[in-house]
């Protein structure tokens, strides 16, 4: 059913349909005659094909696999997701992931200087950056945009309220990040770490 319903919303089927209209009022119109059933049908998959070439890859945001990030690995990388998702994401989840980002490089200088004693708070961080962020995105962009913003998927909410949701989540968590490494608190980094990766290890908008 799922399946179905992304089908529906996809850019394709709904450039297929918009394209098959063109069968009906060419008929009214006089134009064509016996056999409008059959052009309307190659009309609808001259538009869905029409609408699969022209639709722009969806952003991916890959996980990292690679094992050693400095911070300015990490610094960049950041950056990059930023950049990248900006196009599909609205004024406020925008805001939720700067403030992800200036989290990030605010704490990254602390954590590197504070070496072995902070490595919970760099491993949050780093996970925030290379997995949980990069897979939260790449399961939304894979959606259809219509798909998004009308169908509820969980509890109700669409696709772009859960990652708007999710989102300030995970700039609440990383602002406390912030506050425990300034405060030294390992156990509450340890504990940030935790949540974060029991919300947002298995990300999944359809589940």
């Amino acid at each position: 059913m799922r399946r179905l319903q992304l089908f529906f919303y996809g850019n394709g089927n709904l450039a297929g349909l918009a394209l098959a209209l063109l069968g009906p009022v060419l008929l009214f119109a006089g134009v064509i005659g016996a056999g409008w059933g059959w052009i309307t049908l190659g009309l609808y998959v001259a538009g869905l094909l029409l609408g699969w070439a022209l639709q722009p890859a969806g952003a991916s945001f890959e996980r990292a696999l690679q094992q050693h990030w400095s911070a300015e690995d990490i610094r960049e990388r950041i950056d990059e997701l930023v950049q990248k998702a900006r196009p599909m994401l609205t004024p406020e989840m925008q805001k939720h992931l700067d403030s992800v980002r200036g989290s990030v490089h605010e704490v990254l200088p602390s954590l590197a200087e504070a070496g072995p004693v902070f490595n919970d708070g760099l491993f949050t961080v780093r996970e925030t950056v290379l997995q949980y962020l990069p897979a939260t995105l790449s399961h939304y962009a894979a959606l259809p945009p219509l798909f998004r913003v009308t169908q509820p998927v969980q509890d109700g909410k669409t696709a772009r309220q859960l990652l708007t949701e999710q989102l300030a989540l995970l700039a609440g968590q990383m602002q406390q990040v912030v506050a425990h490494v300034a405060a030294s608190d390992a156990q509450a980094l340890l504990a940030n770490g935790r949540f974060l990766k029991q919300k947002f290890d298995r990300p999944d908008f359809l589940k």
